[in-house]
Parts: C-alpha cells; structure tokens; sequence
C-alpha cells in the first residue's frame, strides 16, 4: 500500500505552527509524495486561539481524539513527534493503521529514567519506527540499547541530535538538512512496511 494517509500529531508544549513540525509535514510530503494530515489535539487549539499556554489532558483522553481523525480511513500510519508518538502507538489495535512512526519517542521523563514507559510498546500489532536522537533527554542510546523492545519496534538513531532533532555544531549539519534525513530514513521505511 503506497502512499496511504500519514496522520501526524504535535508534541506536548508546540502544534502544526511549529517551524520543525511545518519542516517535517513538508520533507515527508515531499520525499514521498504523502498526503500529510496533521493532527491538533483540542487542548492545543484552544492555546493556538487564546495564546495560553495550556499543560496536555490526562493521556488517556488524547488516545480517542486521534482515532476520532482516522475513523473513516481504510487505512492509513499514524506518526507523531514526542507525545504524539506516544499516543500513535495506542491505535494499533485499529484495523485501519498499518504503522506508527515516532519522531524522539519519550521513554521516559526528561531525566527519570526509572519512570520508563516501555509499556506502551509492549502491545504493538503493527511495525513502529522509532526515530531518536543519541542525546535525547527523554529516551539516549546508551538506556534505550539495554532495554528489550518487541521485534516490530525499529529504531534509527540520528548522531548527535537532542528531543527536537538539534545537533551538536561538531556535528555540522543544520536542521533543515536533519529534518531531511527524517523524512527520508521514514520514506524508506514506508517503502519496506506498507
């Protein structure tokens, strides 16, 4: 199935209007010629009008909203960047997904590595691509490579980037160039899976 929807969601804290998201969207899009149809969360499109800051919901109140955007779809891959992801790999049991890509997945807490949340791969029935900097503050190589992960569960790793896909300067890339290498390691893994 080529070409199939991509539904995309935002993070915690920055929507669609977002200039990494906007890059993101527009790569993926490009590379791959994928209709992108992004995903707000009810609570960021209240910060968006007001211009208030608001915390996310409880998680378990974001899981429906997705699948709410994909209930007409045959089929289709739900992404997301940070706590998107986290929330795209709660619809897996949905007929309709195929995949589930994840841009800086949090494994954990932004320095609390015991308050893991391995568990909301543990029931995945569809591959996931998992796409994580190796100085990210929420889930760095050096934990994630000592943790057993299920055997649908891929991850590429991008040297030197944090949570937001930032490198180093010794790295000497900029981010349009990084955001480059996302939308491609994910176009061709979409070529391989779907």
């Amino acid at each position: 199935m080529k070409n199939i929807p991509f539904y995309l969601a935002h993070g915690a804290r920055a929507g669609h209007s977002n200039a990494f998201l906007s890059q993101l969207c527009h790569a993926i899009s490009e590379q791959g010629k994928q209709a992108i149809v992004p995903v707000t969360f009810s609570y960021m499109k209240e910060q968006e009008i007001t211009a208030k800051r608001r915390p996310p919901p409880r998680f378990p109140t974001l899981v429906p909203e997705f699948a709410e955007y994909i209930k007409n779809e045959g089929a289709c891959i739900v992404a997301g960047k940070s706590m998107g992801g986290r929330v795209a790999t709660q619809l897996s049991n949905l007929s309709m997904v195929k995949g589930i890509v994840c841009f800086g997945f949090p494994f954990y807490p932004s320095g609390k590595p015991e308050k893991h949340r391995l568990a909301f791969l543990d029931n995945l029935q569809v591959p996931c691509l998992i796409i994580q900097g190796t100085r990210d503050q929420l889930g760095s190589r050096e934990w994630v490579n000592k943790q057993t992960l299920p055997a649908n569960v891929r991850i590429v790793w991008i040297e030197g980037a944090d949570h937001d896909f930032k490198t180093l300067k010794k790295q000497n890339t900029n981010i349009t160039e990084t955001i480059s290498e996302l939308a491609s390691i994910t176009q061709n893994w979409l070529d391989k899976t779907t």
